[in-house]
Parts: structure tokens; C-alpha cells; sequence
């Protein structure tokens, strides 16, 4: 009976540490301290000389020669350049090359043959793709380039440069191939083609091939470190075998070699630059250098193009904030209805389709939007979720699949209008806010093969085994809009540090008006703000003159200490009228600062914004003479 795949476990597959190396090389893992061969590649005998049961434990130097000053520095790990090799004891044709992979305890060297049908200098094509790389305007032209000058160099049958997405699903952006191969051009391949270990070691190892995908491994013995008893880590060894799910994988596409090339641009993997070949194609060092130094090129230019978008994009966002600042800076006040009579500059602060800004349960509108009672229950599901994982950007909630994101708001009429949100409270309940939207963005993405076979990870006793149809596979993906960019959550983000700044510059101009009023009044004033739920244990942020003059204490010995400690008497009364939030007055002495008390009658009252949320709690204590 066969058994069900499970591509999602590829992921837990220990693929750094197979135990063997690709055939067509030798590998040799050597004691740092005393150069001595610890363990060999089973057919590393055959190539030196020398009998493999006699490898373990000799010299290094007995068996092979290296150059000297291989390493000038103490810096680990290093990893020398392929070098020209020689065998005391073999007698093999041909050019080998070395190189060296050095920790702090082992050496691994892997031996190569060179082959003398490619001479080009990977320094010289890199210069050359470089300079012509610089013309193309977009990511794609710049790839299909890539594509061509691979193939033209190395000579594959199929050369294709591959995006990854922010799901780590992967789209083939440019390729050169054989007038007879079926196009791949457009197909996308889910996440799971490529588990995360994998992707993990193409940052480490920026190239990698496999010269016959119906190779018998060649093991590594003995089969873990003499030293110390664990598995040699083969993740710098390009021999390293490769798992037997990829190369079944590889097998059902009928590709018998491949090479594979890294693009990593501003420290990410953006995708690879995968050859494939029909038969079997052995690419020496030489090769794989070329390929790499191309790699490098393209995701330079990668780089570049991706910068001037941001530049762009930047520009058009500052013009923006300028003009809300300018609206800010003219207004009394930040509220609602200003942010709302500046609605066409919120769309372009984020590039979104709508704006709806909350008063309350008052809603104002701009754009392309879901229906008031819609935008009012996606407000009142989204401002009670916590900002979690990726989602929340300085108190600003996000989603491109607010279906999925937030399961309650999955209906059509939501999606449709409202795929994609971005989420800015105004106020700590959210009753106030700004909500940007994106429409739904309908794809029909071509996938190499049915994605879903990759997600049975569910299923017991399902076997490690890939797909085996690459066919081309339609499928309508609904229910989310375009991708928010990094920038433009950026700009939500400073948007609310903007309104932030300006309400406080307002409330410190109120405070400071407030501060001469109250100071000429002749009764004791002083605010705190609302950090405890019980006024007493609130902090003291003003006193007037008259407080200064009637107690004898500073103002700057009062400041930051709790309500508590200014008042003198039975509390609890004052505190229990405070239920309703509403104006208190109890007889309530102050303390002076010789701790005796001035009686008097205490007027209490709640400070609240527009949102009915209270920000701070001002009495006035009147002396009883």
C-alpha cells in the first residue's frame, strides 16, 4: 500500500549531517591540533594512494600536499580559495583542486577535479554582467539577462532565476532553456520545495550542484567523529550529499544535474538562480565560481532597483506628511474631523483603496469602502485584538487576509471591500481611529504541480516523499488584498507618532495657559494624572502658588509623589464618591509642611478627553477659616 507524503517534515529532515559526500569528489575531515586525519570519504583511497583503513590517524601532510600559508590569520571559521593539490602516493591524471574549510578544532578538505574546458575569470564576467546589469530599469528584465549569460557560459539546459515571496513561496522570474523544454516561466512553487533548513544553508553555502542525481553516495568513515562520538556537520562541504527527498523531487522533473546559486541581497535570501541539465554535468570550481560571482552581481542590482523604489515611494510619502504637518500645525486640535477633512492625503500616506476615520460610532468615509455597519464591526473586532507577531507596528494593527487574520470578519462583504487593513487607534479604547483598507486582489497563480500535496502533514505514518506531477495547476487565491510594504507601515507608523507629537505640543500649550490660570487663583489647585484606579495613589503633576503659599511646600518636593501624601484625614469617603466619575466635594485638611493640617473642603473632578477616557483628576481645596 503506498504511503501519503509530507513535505511539511522535510523541514525537521537533518540534511547538514547526512553521513556522505557526492562521488564525484573526495573529503577528508583533519585533527586541527595534530594533523591527522580523523575520517575519509570512502573513496578517498582510490584517489590518494593509500588504503583507506590506513587514512585514519595519518599524517596529513603523507597523504596529501597543500600550499603553504593557507592561512595567514587565526580567524574561524576560514575557508580557503580552491587551490591546486598534489597525492605523494597517487597517481591519478588530471588536475585536482582543494579547499579548506577551517574551525577551531577539525579541517575539512574536499578534493575536486578541474576541468580544463572553462577557463573564464568569474572576476572578469561579474565586471562585465555588472556594468550591463546598470541599463536595466526592472528586477525582471535584469533577470531574464542573468538567465541568458548563465546558460551561455555553462551551458544547462534549463536556466531559471527564482523569487521568493514573504511566505517563502517561490516564482520563476526569468529563464533560458532548450527551444524543446517545456516553458517554467511564471510557475510558482510553494514553500515547502524548499524547507526552511535548506534555505538556512543556502545563506551559509552560496552554490551548490549535483553532478548525477542517480549517484551512489560515497560515506564518510567512520560514520561520526572518533573524538567525539556526534556526526560530522557537512553544512560548508559543497560534496555533501544531498537528501534523497530533493533528489526524488528532482527525479519526477526528469533533471539528472543541477546548479544552484544564491541571491542574497541586504542580507536575505531573495531567491536563487537554479540550472538544470538532462544528463549528467559535472561543473568544477571554476564553474561554480562564475555562477556566484553572477549571483553577486544581479543581487547588487537587485539591491539598487529596490532602493530607487523606496526612494521614490519615500518622496511621494514625504510630500504627504508635509502637508499633514502643514494641517496639524493650523489646527487647535487633532480630532477626527480634521483627519477626516485630510482623507485624500491619508490614502496616498499608505497607498490604500479606503479610509474610514471613527468619531465614536460616527464614521467617516473616503474611497473604496465596505458599507458604515460593516466598517463599524470590523472596527469593533480589530481594536479588541492585541497586536501579535509580526501584526503590530508601534499600536498599529495590519493584514493583508483580514478573513484569516481575524476569523469573524471572514464574510465576502468584509474581504471584497476590506482584505487588507491597517488598524490606528486614536484613542486607548479604540473608538476613535483610523482604518486603512485594500481591496480584494483576485490572483490566478500557476503552480508547478498541486500545492496542496504538500500540505498532508496532518496524516499518520505519511512518508517523506515529494510530489511526483509538476503539471501545471490553476489556482484562484481570494480572500486577500496586495501586500502592505514595509515603507508604507513605516508611514502609518510615523503618522501616529506625528499625531502623538502634535497632541502633546497642544496639551502643553493648554497646560501652559492652564498653568497662568490657575496660578492667580487664590485657592490650592493640583492635578494628577490617572495612572492608579484609586485617585489617592495618583501621581501629582501641578500645584498652583496658592498651594505653595498655604502649605509651605514646594512645588518640586510635591511633584511625583502620590495624592496620598498631600492630604491629611479620613479618605475613604472621597474615594467612594468617585464611583460615577463624577465632581466630589468632602471635607478633606492638606497637610503642611511642618505636618500639621489645614482644614478645608476638597472639589474633585475627572479630566477626560474627547473619547470619555480620563487622562487626569484636578482638585481645588478650599481653606475653612
Amino acid at each position: 500500500m503506498s504511503e501519503l507524503p509530507d513535505l511539511t517534515a522535510c523541514d525537521r529532515e537533518p540534511i547538514h549531517i547526512p553521513g556522505s559526500i557526492q562521488p564525484h569528489g573526495v573529503l577528508l575531515v583533519v585533527d586541527a591540533t595534530t594533523n591527522r586525519v580523523l575520517q575519509a570519504s570512502e573513496n578517498a583511497g582510490d584517489l590518494l594512494g593509500v588504503g583507506l583503513d590506513a587514512l585514519p590517524g595519518a599524517p596529513l601532510d603523507d597523504v596529501l600536499t597543500l600550499p603553504l600559508g593557507l592561512f595567514d590569520d587565526d580567524e574561524r571559521p576560514a575557508h580557503s580559495a580552491w587551490v591546486p593539490v598534489r597525492f605523494p602516493h597517487g597517481h591519478h591524471a588530471g588536475t585536482w583542486h582543494a579547499a579548506v574549510h577551517a574551525y577551531d578544532t577539525r579541517w575539512m578538505i574536499e578534493i575536486e577535479p578541474r576541468e580544463a574546458y572553462f577557463e573564464d575569470d568569474p572576476i572578469r564576467v561579474a565586471y562585465d554582467l555588472a556594468r550591463k546589469l546598470e541599463n536595466d530599469p526592472s528586477v525582471e528584465r535584469a533577470a531574464s539577462r542573468v538567465a541568458r549569460t548563465i546558460r551561455n557560459l555553462l551551458g544547462y539546459d534549463r536556466v531559471m532565476v527564482y523569487r521568493f515571496d514573504h511566505d517563502w513561496h517561490g516564482e520563476v522570474v526569468a529563464e533560458a532553456r532548450r527551444d524543446d523544454l517545456e516553458a517554467y516561466l511564471g510557475l510558482h512553487y510553494p514553500a515547502t520545495d524548499i524547507p526552511v533548513q535548506a534555505r538556512a544553508l543556502y545563506l551559509r553555502n552560496r552554490v551548490r550542484q549535483i553532478s548525477d542525481c542517480k549517484y551512489v553516495p560515497s560515506r564518510i568513515l567512520p560514520a561520526n567523529d572518533p573524538q567525539t562520538g556526534a556526526p560530522t556537520d557537512l553544512s560548508d562541504v559543497s560534496l555533501r550529499s544531498v537528501s534523497p527527498v530533493h533528489l526524488e523531487y528532482l527525479g519526477y522533473m526528469g533533471v539528472t544535474g543541477t546548479l544552484v546559486a544564491s541571491i542574497v541581497s541586504n542580507g536575505r535570501l531573495w531567491g536563487l538562480i537554479a540550472c538544470h541539465h538532462y544528463s549528467p554535468f559535472f561543473a568544477d570550481h571554476q564553474m561554480r565560481e562564475v555562477a556566484d560571482a553572477v549571483a553577486r552581481s544581479f543581487a547588487t542590482r537587485v539591491s539598487a532597483i529596490e532602493e530607487l523604489e523606496k526612494i521614490d515611494v519615500e518622496s511621494t510619502l514625504l510630500t504627504v506628511r508635509e502637508k499633514l504637518i502643514t494641517a496639524f500645525n493650523e489646527s487647535e486640535r487633532i480630532d477626527p474631523d480634521l483627519l477626516a477633512s485630510l482623507a485624500p492625503e491619508l490614502l496616498e500616506v499608505v497607498d490604500a483603496d479606503g479610509v474610514a476615520i471613527f468619531a465614536g460610532n460616527r464614521v467617516m468615509r473616503h474611497g473604496i469602502l465596505p458599507d458604515e455597519a460593516t466598517l463599524l464591526h470590523i472596527r469593533d473586532v480589530v481594536g479588541t485584538g492585541e497586536p501579535s507577531g509580526d501584526d503590530g507596528i508601534a499600536g498599529v494593527l495590519h493584514t493583508d487576509e483580514i478573513g484569516r487574520r481575524y476569523p469573524p470578519l471572514a464574510a465576502p462583504e468584509v474581504t471584497g471591500l476590506a482584505a487588507g487593513i491597517i488598524f490606528m487607534p486614536l484613542q486607548i479604547d479604540a473608538h476613535n481611529a483610523v482604518v486603512w483598507t485594500r481591496t480584494e486582489q483576485v490572483r490566478h497563480v500557476r503552480w508547478a504541480g498541486n500545492p496542496a500535496l504538500a500540505k498532508l502533514e496532518n496524516i499518520p505514518g505519511a512518508r517523506l516523499s515529494p510530489r511526483q506531477s509538476f503539471a501545471s495547476w490553476q489556482e484562484t487565491v481570494r480572500g486577500s488584498s496586495r501586500p502592505w510594504s514595509r515603507q508604507h507601515l513605516d508611514s502609518a507608523r510615523g503618522l501616529r507618532v506625528l499625531i502623538e507629537m502634535m497632541e502633546r505640543k497642544h496639551y502643553q500649550q493648554s497646560f501652559a495657559l492652564l498653568r497662568a490660570s490657575l496660578g492667580r487663583l487664590p485657592d490650592a489647585v493640583v492635578i494628577t494624572d490617572a495612572s492608579s484606579g484609586d485617585w489617592r495613589e495618583c501621581v501629582v503633576v501641578f500645584v498652583n502658588d496658592a498651594y505653595t503659599r498655604l502649605t509651605g511646600r514646594s512645588a518640586e518636593s510635591v511633584a511625583g509623589l502620590p495624592m496620598s501624601s498631600l492630604l491629611g484625614g479620613d479618605t475613604e469617603a472621597l474615594a467612594r464618591s468617585l464611583d460615577a466619575r463624577a465632581a466630589a466635594s468632602l471635607e478633606i485638611p492638606l497637610r503642611r509642611n511642618d505636618e500639621s493640617l489645614l482644614p478645608g473642603r476638597v472639589e474633585l473632578e475627572a479630566v477626560a478627553d474627547q473619547g470619555g477616557n480620563i487622562t487626569h483628576w484636578m482638585s481645588v481645596h478650599h481653606p475653612l477659616v
